[in-house]
C-alpha cells in the first residue's frame, strides 16, 4: 500500500478545507481520566469543519467488549450517521494517540471505503486556526462492501498458534508484552506464540516513521505469511498492521477482539519473550 493511501499531511488538508466533499472528523479518544471528556476538548477548539466522531457510535453495543466492529447492517447505518458516503473524501484526525484515527481508517477501508486518510501528526500538526462550536454532517446512504481478510476472530487466532503461515503480533509497550508491566491484565503476558512489535515504535511522537523506518521494523517478516495485529483491544493494533501495509506487507488482520476477549476465554497466554520477537 502507498503511504499515501493512509496518510495526509497538514499543508494538504489546509488545501483542502473548503472542498465540499470533505468529511473531516476528530476521532480522538482519551483513555486516562482528565477533567474534560474528549468530546469537550473538541467544543474548545477543532480543525475547522470537523465534525466529532465517537468511537462508540460506530461499535458494537451489544457486547461488553469495547470498540468491536457491529454486523455488516449496523455498520452500514452507522456510518452514514455520520453523513459519510462512498463518494465522499474522508480525513480522520486525533489530539492524543494516532492510533484512534488509525482505526476508523481500518474500519471504513473494511467496509468498502476507498477515500479515507489519516492525518499524520494529528491536531499538533495543526498551525491554522481552530474552531470551537459542534459540527455535523447531514446523515448520508452507505452500504457496506465488506474485505472480511482485514479483521482477524479468535478462532482464526487459535489455528494460528504455533503453525506455520501466520505471524501473530502483539502491538502493546514490550513490559505488556512479557508480563512485567504493574497492571493486571498485563500479567498474564500476551497470546502464546505471539511475537512483539510495540505501536509506539512505529511512531515520532503522533507521526507515522518513514516508509525505510518502516520497512526496517517488518524486514523479519517471513514473506508471504498472513499478518495478524493484537493489542489490548482492537485500536493500537491498527497502527501496527497500518504500518505493516505501508512497509509492503498485504495479507493483515486485526483480531477485533484482541487480549479482552482472549483472556475473557481463557485461552493461552505466555510471559517473557517468544523466540523470533520483531522487536
Amino acid at each position: 500500500m502507498q503511504r499515501e493511501e493512509l496518510l495526509i499531511e497538514a499543508d494538504e488538508l489546509t488545501s483542502r478545507l473548503d472542498d465540499p466533499n470533505l468529511r473531516l472528523f476528530d476521532a480522538t479518544v482519551l483513555l486516562v481520566s482528565r477533567d474534560k471528556s474528549a468530546k469537550e476538548i473538541y467544543l474548545e477548539g477543532h480543525i475547522p469543519g470537523a465534525a466529532f466522531l465517537d468511537h462508540q457510535v460506530i461499535s458494537d453495543s451489544s457486547t461488553e467488549l469495547m470498540f468491536t466492529l457491529p454486523n455488516e447492517t449496523m455498520l452500514s447505518q452507522k456510518i452514514g450517521k455520520f453523513g459519510i458516503s462512498s463518494d465522499n473524501d474522508v480525513v480522520i484526525y486525533c489530539s492524543d494517540q494516532i492510533m484512534w484515527a488509525t482505526r476508523i481508517w481500518w474500519v471504513l477501508r473494511y467496509a468498502g471505503h476507498q477515500r479515507v486518510r489519516v492525518l499524520n501528526g494529528g491536531l499538533s500538526a495543526w498551525s491554522g486556526q481552530l474552531e470551537q462550536g459542534d459540527r455535523q454532517y447531514e446523515p448520508a446512504h452507505f452500504l457496506c462492501h465488506p474485505k472480511p481478510e482485514m479483521f482477524a476472530n479468535v478462532r482464526e487466532v487459535q489455528d494460528a498458534m504455533g503453525k506455520a503461515g501466520t505471524c501473530t503480533v502483539n502491538a502493546l509497550p514490550y513490559s505488556l508484552y512479557t508480563g512485567e508491566a504493574d497492571v493486571a491484565y498485563a500479567r498474564q503476558g500476551h497470546i502464546t506464540g505471539s511475537v512483539s512489535q510495540p505501536f509506539d515504535e512505529l511512531t515520532d511522537g503522533v507521526f507515522m516513521k518513514s516508509n525505510a523506518e518502516l520497512k526496517e521494523k517488518f524486514k523479519e517478516f517471513p514473506d508471504g505469511e498472513r499478518l495478524i495485529t493484537y493489542c489490548g483491544g482492537g485500536i493500537a493494533a491498527t497502527l501496527n498492521a497500518c504500518a505493516a501495509k505501508v512497509a509492503g506487507i498485504d495479507d493483515v488482520g486485526v483480531y477485533d477482539g484482541s487480549l479482552s476477549e482472549w483472556l475473557s476465554e481463557g485461552l493461552p497466554t505466555t510471559t517473557g519473550k517468544e523466540p523470533g520477537s520483531l522487536s
